[in-house]
């Protein structure tokens, strides 16, 4: 994988993360006072939101590990 393949990953996941972010908040925001009371789901579990917050650490990790190797070798 290259440089350019990670930035764009990153940059393509740093969106989908923001989608992600912003219907979470949209789910939570509808969930009236007192639905806990009344239901057992009550709104997002935000495992899609934490596994891409997990890859995006993961490529830029590899990016930096990348781009340090180029400086130096």
């Amino acid at each position: 994988m290259t440089i350019k393949q990670l930035k764009n990953y990153i940059k393509r996941i740093e969106a989908a993360l923001e989608r992600e972010h912003i219907k979470n908040v949209a789910i939570c925001a509808r969930v009236g006072w007192g639905a806990g009371m009344r239901r057992v789901k009550i709104g997002p579990s935000g495992g899609r939101e934490r596994e891409l917050a997990n890859r995006l650490e993961d490529y830029r990790a590899q990016l930096s590990k990348m781009e340090g190797k180029n400086d130096y070798g």
